[in-house]
């Protein structure tokens, strides 16, 4: 009964194509969600169409399907799953499996088919999505659950500074979630319109393309710096001057020191050069990939009771909406008008 379905592929670097395809056999413990909204990364997404990623340690190539942000509605349920029926909306995302094409990360299909064998993760099955939060706001939940379990893992605290940098979806959900642990939030960016995107979710910005970053975020916290440096930008060259943003610590007993967290998918080399520049900051420098298990339901939660607003986000002259079948277009204009778009959704 589904044998295929139309999903973007890309079949070299730059070049993206909306075609039906094969996918997994559906069977007794199968989901099958149609999409009705998805979303491109401008980080991921756009540097696996773009050949930036480069082969993800041999597990990627071409032709691949991308994405990981597709909601929709369940049109069948398989005899052995419980807890799902025809015609709940839920949150889809990741598909692990095509027969004949590399799934990166498979989730821009029009058929999301979920069993353990295409979902194996412990955060891969659907999440519902509440009545009153919309399909749209829900495409937005996937990377708010990213943030999410990165902020989880660094634990601002409310007498801390937290400083996030790159204000894509990623970073100003970070600046969010942190404003609901009640730390103090800094927004810096390079990009003016982001970053009035997030200064109507953060307590100040610093624009680094127009000032000098260090002495702005010195001349906003009496020369102390920031307590938690969160990196969003997925930039590798922004990474080692990470340790010039946080506070000197760490020599008194109570005082553990700073902390950083990476939360950007990095395409090149990481430097921590000079290592006695990070060496004397007696940091604690982590990392996140990808969501924890309840992660999409705990963002969907949040939205739902009006704690997490992505409505906002959606509703910015910076987001557009466009067919699925215009996906070649949409990747283009990301490339081209980044400082212009923040989001693109692809309606299926």
């Amino acid at each position: 009964m589904y044998e295929k379905a139309k999903a973007i592929v890309v079949e070299k670097p730059k070049h993206a194509v909306v075609q039906e395809i094969p996918i997994c056999p559906v069977d007794a413990e199968t989901i099958v969600v149609e999409t009705k909204y998805s979303a491109i990364s401008t980080g991921t997404e756009m540097k696996v169409w773009g050949g930036l990623s480069g082969h993800l340690g041999g597990e990627l190539w071409y032709p691949l399907v991308p994405g990981y942000e597709a909601v929709g509605e369940i049109v069948f349920v398989g005899d052995k799953v419980e807890g799902f029926a025809v015609g709940e909306r839920v949150m889809a995302n990741e598909v692990r499996y095509y027969p004949e094409h590399c799934h990166a990360w498979g989730g821009q299909c029009g058929l999301i088919v979920k069993n353990p064998k295409t979902s194996p993760s412990p955060f891969d099955p659907p999440a519902k999505i509440p009545d009153n939060v919309s399909y749209q706001e829900a495409v937005a939940a996937y990377l708010a659950a990213v943030a999410k379990k990165g902020i989880d893992k660094v634990a601002p605290q409310p007498d801390e500074t937290v400083l996030v940098i790159g204000m894509g979806l990623i970073g100003i959900s970070a600046v969010q979630l942190a404003k609901l642990n009640g730390s103090r939030v800094i927004a810096m960016d390079i990009n003016a319109k982001w970053l009035a995107l997030a200064g109507k979710f953060t307590d100040e910005c610093i624009d680094a393309h127009k000032d000098d970053p260090i002495a702005a975020l010195e001349s906003l916290t009496d020369g102390r710096r920031a307590d938690v440096v969160i990196e969003c930008s997925g930039n590798p060259a922004v990474v080692n001057g990470l340790p010039g943003y946080l506070r000197d610590g760490g020599w008194e007993r109570d005082d553990d020191g700073g902390r950083i967290h990476l939360q950007g998918d990095y395409p090149d080399p990481l430097l921590i050069s000079p290592y006695q520049k990070w060496f004397t900051k007696n940091l604690r420098l982590s990392m996140t990939c990808a969501i924890r298990p309840g992660g999409k339901e705990e963002i969907l939660g949040l939205i739902s009771e009006g704690k997490f607003d992505a409505k906002t986000i959606l509703e910015s002259d910076m987001t557009q909406e466009m067919p699925v079948d215009q996906a070649q277009a949409a990747y283009e204009t990301v490339l081209k008008s980044r400082n212009d778009v923040f989001k693109i959704l692809l309606q299926w």
